[in-house]
Parts: structure tokens; C-alpha cells; sequence
């Protein structure tokens, strides 16, 4: 074992045929998790010291621009990792950053990892659309807006300097990033049953000035699609990272576990159900790096990206499901790895829309 090495692995968590430079970037990432303490902050702050904010910039933004397949890559691991991290908030906001000029300032704090952006709820829809819960009316004492509603839930790990509000305006959708602790602004975390702090946040009469939009109408209508096409691809492998973190506990207690005089990884019909639920895991990971791959390409439509993300939520839960029916009444248990990689599924799995409505958006095509 190098000492990029993992100190635990399996084969669904392994890539051997990947380029030795990708892979060795995915151990780096994964052995940051590893030092990080266990802490979400020690986490956000390892990711931050291997640049991992900067993956996605481009170039000319004085990013990396380390192409789509990086950033999943960097999704699967934290999703392995079971940080709850406002790990993709952050991404859609360097992403729509990248793409307002005027906003270098911005953008630098936020790929330093000083300003973590959390999605109060659903993320940007496939094409464009907004469901975000948030209601949108003019100020009638300035030149922005009112925001109010509420929208959640979204993971609050790390504690979160702003929230990216998305909303649809009478002249189409707008996108605002409003900074914390901020008037009319609450976040009201959710009882944590495992899965990790989670919170939703409750606006009342929001003021949003008009420097705090950073885009609006067809402009950010277009934003939206691109990034919610992307968003696609990156939640469906944050999924996959933590259907794989379920597995990698089950068969670990599959093995330990005896019944009936014999370790329970002898008796044949758990051995089937584990295989079952590993032959499906193996099978989305395949998909999920194809469609990574597409992307960078420029060839990925929304129709690909809905079934995807639909296959991999369904996936996902249904692996992790299983997964607490094998672990056996500890399964049940809050502190228990299963219980929360569930529990966490339970809401990341429609942060992208139900499964039934994305499947209706592949079938017809795009």
C-alpha cells in the first residue's frame, strides 16, 4: 500500500482502469476526506488546501478547468465520504460565477473556500425551470426585490457564509446570492436523525438588492439550463459515492456477523441480495462516468441527463433501503452508517425531481 492509498477499500470503490493521473487525483481527494478528522469543517478545509474549488473554473478565470469528469469524480468521493457538505451549491455557484465578469471578487472567495453556498432545496431543473418554493415581488422602496418562502432541506455541515437563491420573476428566472447572517433570513436545522446537519431555510420579505442578482431573464435562463445539466451529472455521482459508503458497511457487517453457528457471508441468500445490490451499484457507476465523459465532450442531452439522474436516485435508494434490512436491527440505529447514508438518500434523491418525473423528461427526448 503507497501512502496515497486508501486505508479501506473495495472493489466498487476502486477504478484500476482508470489513467494514472485521474486515479491518482482520486486518491488525493479520498485520502484529504481521510485526514480531514472526520469534522465537516476539517473536510471542507482539506478539499480547499488540494484545490478542489478550482477544478471546475476555467482558465481564463484563473481555475484549473479539469473538465466535468473531475468534478464528478470530486462529487462520488465526498458523497463516499458521507460529509455533509454544501458541496454542490458551491459548484453551481463557481459555475454561474465563471460566466458574470464583473464578479471576479466574488468568485475568488468563494474557490478559496471562504464562502460555502448552499441550494435552499431543489437544484436548477434540467431546462431551466425553477421549484424552489420562493416567491419573488418587487420592493417597492428600491430597485430589487422581496424573496419569501421556504425551501430545504440542504446540508449544513459546514456553516454557510451565503445561500443561492433561484426564483422565477414575471421576467423569467433569476438567480441572487444573498450573504449570511442576513435580515429576514432563518435557518431552522432539521432534527438530525443521521445523514448529518441538515437545515431549511425560512425567508420573510427578503431584500435583494439589485447587486445581489447575479443573473436574470433569458441570461440566466440559459445559465440555468447549462448548469442544471451539469448539476445532473454531479448529483447522480454524489448519490453513487453514498450508495457505495452503504455497501461498504453492509458487507462489512455481513462478514462479522454469525447466525446459525456460520458467518452470515456463508448463507446464501444474503450473499445473493449483497450481489444483487453491488451488480446495480456497478452498473450506474458505469453510467455516471459515460455521462461525465459526455459532457466534457459536449455531447450530453437533457433527456441522457434525466434518466441518468433518475436511475442513480432510484438506484440509491433502494441500495441503501436493502442496506438497512441486512445490517439487522443496528441498522436502525442513528450513529449507524447504513441509517444515515439512508436517511441522507431519503432527501438528496429528489433534490433533482422524483425519479417518475425525470423519467418522463428522458422519454421524451433532448
Amino acid at each position: 500500500m503507497t501512502a496515497m492509498e486508501p486505508m479501506t477499500g473495495e472493489w466498487w470503490t476502486e477504478w484500476e482502469e482508470e489513467d494514472p493521473l485521474f486515479r491518482q487525483l482520486r486518491l488525493t481527494v479520498r485520502q484529504a476526506l481521510l485526514d480531514g478528522g472526520g469534522s465537516p469543517q476539517q473536510a471542507w478545509e482539506a478539499l480547499t488546501d488540494v484545490g478542489a474549488w478550482e477544478f471546475g473554473v476555467p482558465l481564463e478565470r484563473g481555475g484549473l478547468e479539469l473538465g466535468h469528469a473531475v468534478v464528478s469524480m470530486l462529487c462520488e468521493e465526498v458523497g463516499g465520504s458521507m460529509q455533509p457538505l454544501p458541496l454542490l451549491g458551491t459548484l453551481v455557484t463557481l459555475d454561474l460565477l465563471a460566466a458574470v465578469p464583473d464578479r471576479a471578487g466574488l468568485l475568488d472567495r468563494i474557490r478559496a473556500g471562504g464562502l460555502p453556498v448552499p441550494i435552499p432545496g431543489r437544484l436548477p431543473g434540467l431546462e431551466g425551470c425553477l421549484s424552489t418554493g420562493l416567491v419573488w415581488r418587487p420592493d417597492p422602496g428600491g430597485d430589487g426585490g422581496l424573496l419569501s418562502g421556504t425551501a430545504g432541506p440542504f446540508s449544513v455541515g459546514v456553516e454557510p457564509g451565503a445561500l443561492l437563491l433561484l426564483a422565477e420573476t414575471s421576467d423569467g428566472p433569476q438567480v441572487s446570492l444573498v450573504t449570511l447572517p442576513g435580515t429576514g433570513v432563518e435557518l431552522r436545522e432539521l432534527a438530525d436523525r443521521g445523514g448529518g446537519p441538515a437545515a431549511a431555510a425560512a425567508l420573510t420579505g427578503v431584500r435583494v438588492p439589485a447587486e445581489a442578482v447575479l443573473l436574470r431573464g433569458r441570461e440566466a435562463e440559459r445559465a440555468l439550463a447549462r448548469v442544471g445539466l451539469r448539476g445532473a451529472v454531479y448529483q447522480a455521482a454524489l448519490l453513487m459515492g453514498l450508495a457505495a459508503a452503504t455497501l461498504t458497511a453492509v458487507v462489512e457487517r455481513v462478514r462479522g456477523r454469525r447466525q446459525f453457528g456460520q458467518p452470515l457471508s456463508r448463507h446464501q441468500a444474503p450473499r445473493l441480495r449483497v450481489a444483487g445490490l453491488l451488480a446495480r451499484l456497478d452498473a450506474v457507476r458505469w453510467a455516471v462516468a459515460d455521462a461525465a465523459r459526455s459532457l466534457d465532450r459536449g455531447v450530453l442531452g437533457s433527456a441522457d441527463a434525466a434518466g441518468l439522474l433518475a436511475l442513480t436516485a432510484e438506484t440509491a435508494l433502494d441500495v441503501t433501503r436493502d442496506a438497512v434490512h441486512l445490517h439487522g436491527a443496528s441498522g436502525l440505529a442513528r450513529d449507524s452508517v447504513v441509517a444515515s447514508c439512508y436517511r441522507r438518500v431519503a432527501w438528496e434523491a429528489l433534490r433533482g425531481g422524483r425519479p417518475t418525473m425525470l423519467w418522463e423528461t428522458a422519454a421524451g427526448g433532448g
